[in-house]
């Protein structure tokens, strides 16, 4: 019963019908699969930056993430779908940042004792990406991102003659917890586009993922190589 009014609650405040549709599948798996309804397991490797922050070179932050996908088919046609994907891990944030313009703590014990600061930032993100086949195997794919900040540590280094010295501090407080931004994604699938998915995907926030207190200004970029697992009836 309780699974059911949750069902109802988040599909009511889904505005167009398919992404309902895409919601009630990823809570009730293959019972609702269909010719016009496909759902799978998605994973892949995601590295990441802040834009406008201070680094030292190009240090993306290295993550793994984890979710769901729904296919749902468009019309008649092969041609179009819409592909929501729900990531129950969606790791962003930067590696090699400037602990001198970056720092988000006032604590002198940290700040004198590091030199590099790593910001790891995870959401749970909904992807709705609008899917264009190509071919039977090859797709490309253009949509919004919309992700709610469920962690975020900013972890502090430095590197010692007896070995690393690493301070590892909570900062959700620092960041708006909504981030929002643009998709652009090409995808190639197995056994003439019915089998395994590989997504080559880009993503570019277009909001500020610091709170105004902070007097700091970045935004959310992620480069994606991931992997999707059709799940069949049987």
């Amino acid at each position: 019963m309780k699974k059911l009014i949750l069902l109802l609650f988040l599909a009511s405040l889904m505005p167009v019908s398919v992404k309902s549709q895409a919601l009630i599948a990823l809570l009730l798996g293959d019972k609702i699969q269909s010719d016009k309804v496909k759902m799978g397991l998605f994973l892949g490797e995601q590295g990441s930056l802040i834009t406008g922050a201070e680094t030292s070179g190009f240090n993306p932050n290295l993550s793994f993430a984890l979710g769901a996908y729904v296919d749902v088919k468009m019309g008649n046609s092969d041609k179009w779908t819409l592909q929501n994907y729900l990531l129950f891990k969606s790791p962003k944030g930067g590696a090699g940042l400037s602990v001198n313009s970056e720092a988000l703590t006032d604590n002198p014990v940290v700040l004198i004792n590091s030199d590099k600061l790593q910001r790891s930032l995870t959401y749970m993100q909904l992807t709705p990406v609008m899917r264009y086949r190509l071919t039977p195997i090859w797709a490309i794919g253009v949509g919004p991102y919309m992700g709610y900040l469920a962690k975020a540590n900013d972890i502090y280094t430095a590197e010692k003659a007896g070995g690393d010295v690493s301070f590892k501090l909570k900062a959700a407080d620092q960041f708006n917890p909504v981030d929002f931004g643009l998709v652009v994604d090409l995808q190639y699938r197995l056994l003439k586009g019915k089998g395994v998915q590989f997504n080559l995907r880009y993503e570019y926030g277009l909001a500020n993922i610091y709170k105004s207190s902070t007097g700091m200004n970045g935004k959310n970029m992620a480069f994606h190589v991931g992997v999707g697992i059709p799940m069949e009836k049987k």
